[in-house]
């Protein structure tokens, strides 16, 4: 894994929230494993060994060229992937 490949995971997982947001409750996280980099959409309780977590809707902004429709914030997509070292 290395920082690109972790946005780009990123960026999927919040675009799969939002494709299916009346899926998951208000609160649901996005679930980190720090041992092998796989990405969740996670229900708020969990709170796994090895594993971080972010509110989903920490990572969504509003489109500014269509109302009424999320996008994944690239700005907090970043500043998550920021908060991790990758050696590969």
């Amino acid at each position: 894994m290395n920082t690109k490949d972790f946005i780009a995971s990123l960026r999927e997982i919040v675009k799969e929230y939002i494709a299916d947001e009346e899926a998951y409750s208000d609160d649901v996280q996005l679930q980190i494993d720090t041992t092998t980099w796989q990405l969740e959409i996670a229900d708020p309780e969990n709170d796994l060994p090895n594993c971080d977590y972010y509110p989903m809707m920490d990572l969504v902004s509003m489109s500014t060229t269509e109302p009424g429709r999320w996008v994944p914030d690239e700005d907090a997509i970043a500043e998550i992937a920021a908060e991790y070292v990758f050696t590969e």
